[in-house]
């Protein structure tokens, strides 16, 4: 009998009439505005990300691991206008506002 964490992983079936189980891999890890790939962020079970180090599981710089290089340059750009009074927030892009650090 298969093991009850197993049974929901794919059936391969081999030669002789033997049954392989195998399970799904991870996906990459995405941008949470854009939904492009994540870089420097491994490709790993829960269960094998939870061993590593945290400097190992992200970036060690503003939102790594949650916004791509191309988010982060456009909201640090957008925090920066509206700090200097040069854009509004009615204005500023809707999407990245979730992200924002700036005062109401």
């Amino acid at each position: 009998m298969v093991s009850p964490s197993k049974r929901s992983a794919n059936k391969v079936f081999k030669k002789m009439g033997k049954v392989i189980y195998k399970e799904d891999k991870p996906g990459r890890a995405q941008c949470a505005n854009c939904k492009g790939v994540l870089h420097a962020v491994p490709k790993r079970k829960g269960s094998e990300l939870a061993k590593l180090s945290k400097t190992e599981k992200r970036p060690q710089r503003p939102f790594g691991g949650v916004l791509c290089g191309n988010c982060t340059r456009r909201l640090v750009k957008m925090e920066t206008r509206i700090k200097h009074g040069l854009i509004t927030l009615s204005q500023a892009d809707f999407l990245l506002l979730k992200f924002a650090r700036v005062k109401k």
